[in-house]
This record gives structure tokens, C-alpha cells and sequence, in this order.
């Protein structure tokens, strides 16, 4: 027996006309399987074989008062819903599974049946789902009581998931059953490490043959097996994240998830936030399930704070009983969540004078500052000019296309007489706008070009015997330079990985007054 569908369109929703099609089915003895009646459209299902039988029934429905077409259709309406639904579902990678009030299977995705529960989709529906799921695990996530927004840990054939139960309502509030969805933990915690982390920097990423990096590198590689927190100190520019990332990833954390913030780029309140999460409701525009922090989302893994010079004082007594109770609490909340995190922290600050300034804490340096890495500033280890202009050459060769033969020798020496108050990350911008400018080699003429490689910071650097304001005099020179290149304060700021606020204050500290009148 053939099932055919058919879709007929009316020219008025007049009384009676559903009546005076289902009549003729009716005198032809032929069974309807399924109906669906909308405004001017009728969808109808029905088993036949007889074509002059269909025949005679199509010119009865045309005769019927105020109908206009009928056809011939693949899939009535409910079945084309059911199909893109069934499609869809069936292509996620998590368990789905909808229960009656009874809780009995009416549907289960692909991904459930065979990948948690190990059995074909339909020797599954029907079936109560404690046939699939402990009585002792199900109590926990089968309650009304639980929160849509509420996720939960069981255990299913000894994995563990993460489920999720919404209650199937109606307008009146009457349940008629629940969507569980089912989360393999173990693949969340690699798709949330690949995303926060998906450049696995070792320490053979880090270019550098100078002995000074070699030491430093040697010493990393010393500090990385062990949880103890480090301070990595160095000017802007000198590659601290680089580390960080390779302590990280030669740790026995190398597989968990590690993330990094800017203590300097986020106000107070949104970095405690960040950092410990919150409940619900516990501020105003706060999420409605509330967030968990980085603490949280990282733990097991690595937290890298670098800036860590920039926090504010209450934070950093939050971040104090961190370290000293391997314990946060969420912003709005009074339970303690234990978490095992290592801290890795930076500053390109004299952080010890931020102490004897009463703006950092003694106990806390004391606490980050188990281990201490100092990278040096590039014009301490110049040997590692050369090499590193290979390497950024050889990177934006192929991202421009370029064919570069060669670096002529008064390029080199004006790379190797600079000074670099931007450090690496300086370098590598002048190397790129060579590369983008050249034909076929480097010369002195395209690293000079828009970029002035002077030497006034070295002749005042010299001339200054303050650390202080030896110091200032760099960073002077590097916003001037910033400002320079930049249309604005808010590109230069972007440019040198700062905030506008803080750019704002160093240009009011300099005196700088004409860059702010521009602006």
C-alpha cells in the first residue's frame, strides 16, 4: 500500500469545507493516517494503490466549494518539522533525550542512544530512562525542583557528564515531561582548553641564542615542573606570555586549561568579577545563573596575571587567601570553592618600589615571588638582533607575499645600534613595515622609513644616573614614539598594550600636553 500526502489550498476558510473533504475520503472507504488544518491550507496523509480510485477522489476535492489547488507533496508539514528537528538534533555532538510525564523516552538524539547509551535510537523509546541511568543518579537531575539553568555531574557507564533538565510546560504552568541534554565533561574540559589555549608555546618557540636568554630559558625550564608560584619581570615588549606559556606547557598542568589576563586593561570591578565570578542577582545587570570566574574555569590548569603591578589593593588581598587557602568565593556568595591553580604573575614594574610605595603588598611579593625570572631588555642581549630579524622576516615574507633575498648591512647596523625601548615586540614592528615595503631585500632606507631608529634614548639613558629616571626617560620616549605613529591616543594606547586611561595619566605625567589638545 502506497502513502501519498497532499496539500490543498482554499480560496476562503469557509464552515464545513474541512467537513466536505474529509466526507469524500470517507464515501471512498479510505483511511485518513493524518490531518493538519490551517487557515486556506489542508495537509492529509492517507494509504492508497488504486490510481483511478485517487483519480476519482482529486476531481471530488476539486468540485468542493472554495477549493482552489491540490498537490502532490514529499512531506506533509508536521513530518517536515519533525524531520529538520530529528536532522538537527542528530548532528550535535551531546545526548539529548526528551521523557514523558512518566519518564519514559518519547526521543532520543543519535549522539545519546549510541554514544552514552550504547544502543540503536529506536530500541530506546518507551523505555524508562532508569533503565539507562541509576534510580540514584536520575534523583539528582529528574527533580522539578532543578533549576533550568542548573547543570549537574553524574556518572554514566563509569564517565562522567554534565546534564541539564528543563521541564516541558505549558501556558498554564502543567508539566508533560523534560529535555535532559548529556555532556561528556572530559570533552568540554578540550574544547574549553583548546580555545582558551590554542597556541601551545614551548620553550623552543622562543628565539634567542644569546647567553643572557639561554640562562633565562634554562632557568624557566628549572621552575616549570614545580606548582610554586613565579614572578616574570622584564620591560614591555620582552615576551613575559611567551614564558608563562612555555612554564605552563612544560608542567605536568600542560593538558589543562590556562588562562591569561591584563591586570592594567580591566576597571577594578570588572577584574573581580573575571577573576572570581558571581552569583546571580548579586549585582544589577548580573547574569540570571550567575559566572563562574577564571579561578574556577582555569582550575587544574594555569592563571597568568600579568601586569600584576596594576591591581587594586582589595584585590590583591582577595588574591592573597587565593594562594594561602587554595580557596575563591564568588562576588554575591558565602561558600568557599576549593581550587588547585598555579599562579604565574608579571610585572614590567620595579615592584619592590611598589611596596616601599605602600601601593603592593609585602606578603603577596612574598607569595608570588617563590621563583623569579628576569628577562632582559633586547639592547642587554643584542646578539639576538640578527636572529630574530630572520625569524620576523621569514614570517611576514609569507604573509605579504614578499620574495626577501637579503638584509643589507647598513639596515643591520641601524637595528643593531637602536636602543629598542619597545623591546621584541618594537622589532617585530619594524621588521614588519620593512617586509611590507621592500621589493626584494631590506635596506636601511625601508627600516628607516616611518620609523625613526634614534638614538635619544640612549644618549639621555646614558647621561642619567636613577634607575628612576632612567626608566622614565625610556618610557618617554616610547609613548612620544607611539604617539608619532598613531593617529590618535586610543591607536597609540592599542599600539603599546596599555589602556587609554593609563596612556592619558603618563602623557599628564610627562607633560606631554600637546598630544592631549589633539586629541
Amino acid at each position: 500500500m502506497n502513502t501519498k500526502r497532499i496539500k490543498i489550498i482554499t480560496t476562503i476558510d469557509r464552515a464545513n469545507i474541512t467537513y466536505d473533504i474529509i466526507s469524500i475520503f470517507r464515501r471512498h472507504n479510505v483511511y485518513i493516517q493524518w490531518m493538519e488544518v490551517y487557515t486556506s491550507v489542508l495537509y492529509i496523509k492517507f494509504p492508497i494503490d488504486d490510481n483511478i480510485q485517487w483519480t476519482l477522489i482529486k476531481d471530488e476535492i476539486l468540485s468542493v466549494e472554495n477549493v482552489d489547488t491540490i498537490d502532490e507533496i514529499d512531506l506533509i508539514a508536521v513530518e517536515e518539522r519533525e524531520l529538520e528537528m530529528t536532522t538537527v538534533l542528530d548532528t550535535v555532538f551531546y545526548g539529548i533525550v526528551i521523557l514523558d510525564r512518566f519518564n519514559k523516552i518519547k526521543y532520543i538524539n543519535k549522539y545519546a542512544a549510541e554514544n552514552i547509551f550504547y544502543v540503536a535510537a529506536n530500541l530506546v523509546k518507551n523505555k524508562v530512562i532508569t533503565d539507562f541511568i541509576s534510580e540514584k543518579a536520575f534523583k539528582k537531575v529528574g527533580t522539578e525542583k532543578v533549576s533550568a539553568e542548573e547543570n549537574i555531574e553524574i556518572e554514566i557507564g563509569n564517565k562522567p557528564y554534565l546534564i541539564n533538565t528543563h521541564p516541558i510546560t505549558n501556558e498554564k504552568d502543567i508539566s508533560f515531561g523534560k529535555l535532559i541534554t548529556m555532556q561528556d565533561i572530559d570533552k568540554i574540559d578540550k574544547v574549553l582548553n583548546r580555545r582558551r589555549y590554542d597556541n601551545p608555546i614551548t620553550f623552543n618557540d622562543i628565539v634567542g641564542n644569546s647567553k643572557e636568554m639561554k640562562e633565562v630559558i634554562e632557568y624557566a625550564m628549572l621552575f616549570a615542573p614545580s606548582d610554586s608560584p613565579i614572578l616574570i619581570t622584564g620591560e614591555s615588549g620582552t615576551g613575559k606570555e611567551l614564558f608563562a606559556r612555555g612554564i605552563h606547557n612544560h608542567s605536568r598542568r600542560a593538558n589543562k586549561t590556562f588562562v591569561a589576563i591584563n591586570c592594567a586593561a580591566i576597571p577594578d570591578q570588572l577584574l573581580e568579577s573575571e577573576l572570581f565570578g558571581y552569583e546571580g542577582g548579586a549585582f544589577t545587570d548580573s547574569k540570571k545563573g550567575g559566572k563562574s570566574g577564571i579561578f574556577e574555569i582555569a582550575n587544574g590548569g594555569t592563571v597568568f596575571l600579568d601586569e600584576i603591578g596594576e591591581m587594586a589593593p582589595h584585590l590583591q588581598t582577595k588574591l592573597l587567601r587565593v594562594l594561602q587557602e587554595g580557596k575563591i568565593r564568588k562576588i554575591g556568595s558565602h561558600v568557599e570553592i576549593p581550587i588547585d591553580v598555579r599562579i604565574i604573575s608579571a610585572t614590567n614594574q620595579n615592584i619592590e618600589e611598589l611596596v616601599k610605595e605602600k601601593k603592593f603588598r609585602l606578603d603577596l611579593l612574598y607569595r608570588i615571588n617563590i621563583f623569579k625570572l628576569n628577562i632582559p631588555a633586547l639592547r642587554e642581549r643584542k646578539d639576538d638582533i640578527t636572529v630574530l630579524t630572520d625569524h620576523f622576516i621569514a614570517i611576514y615574507k609569507e604573509k605579504y607575499n614578499k620574495s626577501i633575498e637579503f638584509v643589507d648591512s647598513l639596515a643591520i647596523e641601524k637595528l643593531h645600534n637602536y636602543s629598542w625601548p619597545g623591546n621584541v615586540r618594537e622589532l617585530q614592528n619594524v621588521i614588519e613595515r620593512a617586509v611590507a615595503l621592500s621589493k626584494n631585500s631590506i635596506n636601511g632606507k625601508e627600516v628607516l622609513l616611518n620609523y625613526a631608529l634614534e638614538d635619544s634614548v640612549t644618549e639621555h639613558y646614558e647621561h642619567s644616573t636613577n634607575l628612576k629616571d632612567k626608566l622614565g626617560v625610556v618610557e618617554k620616549e616610547i609613548i612620544i614614539s607611539a604617539l608619532k605613529r598613531n593617529k590618535s591616543i586610543r591607536q597609540a594606547a592599542k599600539d603599546l598594550d596599555v589602556t587609554h586611561t593609563l596612556l592619558i595619566n603618563r602623557i599628564k605625567k610627562y607633560e606631554l600636553k600637546e598630544w592631549i589638545e589633539q586629541e
